[in-house]
C-alpha cells in the first residue's frame, strides 16, 4: 500500500464504530500499569490518545490521570466514543496534523494505530505537542501467530496478501531515526474469549475486509469457520501484546 492508500483504508475501513468497539480486544492491566510505572502518570499528568477509535485504550487511562484528550479523524469511532465515555474530549484530527498547542502534552498514546500514520510526520508532530523529554507509548494487540490454529486464521482473512502492516516489524529504529530516545520495547500475553459470532465480528472489523462486498466477506468467513470448526462453543483467540515507550528529544 502506499501511504495514501493506507490512510484511506485506516479510516474508511473503520467507519463502522458499533462493531469495532464490540469485536476487539481490550488491553492487558500489566502493560497498562507498565505504561503508567514508566512514565509517572498521575492524576496531573496531561495525557492524549492518539487514533483512539471508540475509546478502548483511552478508557485504561481514565483511572490515573483526570487529564485526558482523545484525537480522532474518523466520524463513526468519534460517534461511538461519544457513547461509550461521554464527558471525555474527542478532537477531530490525524496524527501528522495534531489540534493541539506546542509542548502542551506529557505523555502520547497511540493503541493499534501507528501503522497507518506516515511515520515521520507523525513522530514530528508528536516532537512538537510534547514537552521536552515527554513520554510516548505505542501499542498493538498482535493475533499470537505461534499457536497454529491463529496462524491459520490468518491466512483464511488473506493477510499475507492484504495485510496493512508486516505484524514482525519492529519500530525501535523508526521511534529512534524520528529522533525518540530510551526506546523499551514489551511484550504482554492477552487473550479474548470468543464464540463463532464473535469472531465473525472480530474478522470484520479488519480494515480491508470491511471494504469488501457482502459476497466476498462471505467467503472468508467460510474460510474462518472451516479454521475453527472442530472448536467448543467458546474458545479463547490469542494475542501477544506488544508495546514500546519511548521520550521525546529534551
Amino acid at each position: 500500500m502506499t501511504e495514501s492508500e493506507r490512510a484511506s483504508t485506516g479510516i474508511e475501513g473503520f467507519a463502522d464504530g458499533t462493531r469495532y468497539q464490540s469485536a476487539r480486544p481490550g488491553y492487558p492491566v500489566e502493560a497498562v500499569a507498565y505504561l503508567v510505572s514508566h512514565f509517572h502518570v498521575g492524576k496531573t499528568t496531561k495525557v492524549v490518545d492518539v487514533a483512539e477509535g471508540t475509546g478502548l485504550f483511552t478508557r485504561e487511562l481514565l483511572p490515573f490521570t483526570k487529564y485526558v484528550v482523545a484525537v480522532e479523524p474518523g466520524r463513526g469511532m468519534r460517534d461511538e466514543f461519544n457513547l461509550q465515555l461521554p464527558g471525555i474530549e474527542v478532537l477531530d484530527g490525524v496524527a501528522e496534523r495534531l489540534p493541539l498547542a506546542n509542548a502542551s502534552v506529557d505523555v502520547l498514546t497511540v493503541a493499534q494505530a501507528f501503522h497507518w500514520f506516515d511515520s515521520q510526520a507523525a513522530l514530528e508532530e508528536f516532537t512538537r505537542v510534547l514537552v521536552p523529554g515527554g513520554g510516548l507509548a505505542l501499542f498493538w494487540n498482535e493475533r499470537d501467530e505461534s499457536v497454529e490454529w491463529v496462524e491459520a486464521l490468518s491466512r483464511a482473512i488473506l493477510w499475507d496478501v492484504k495485510k496493512p502492516y508486516d505484524m514482525a516489524t519492529d519500530f525501535t529504529a523508526i521511534l529512534e531515526r524520528g529522533g525518540f530516545v530510551d526506546v523499551e520495547k514489551l511484550t504482554f500475553k492477552n487473550a479474548q474469549l470468543m464464540d463463532r459470532l464473535a469472531l465473525h465480528q472480530r474478522v470484520l472489523t479488519t480494515s480491508y475486509i470491511a471494504l469488501l462486498d457482502a459476497p466476498s466477506q462471505r467467503k472468508i468467513l467460510d474460510d474462518v469457520d472451516r479454521v475453527i470448526e472442530s472448536f467448543d462453543e467458546s474458545f479463547d483467540l490469542p494475542y501477544v501484546t506488544t508495546t514500546y515507550c519511548a521520550r521525546a528529544p529534551r
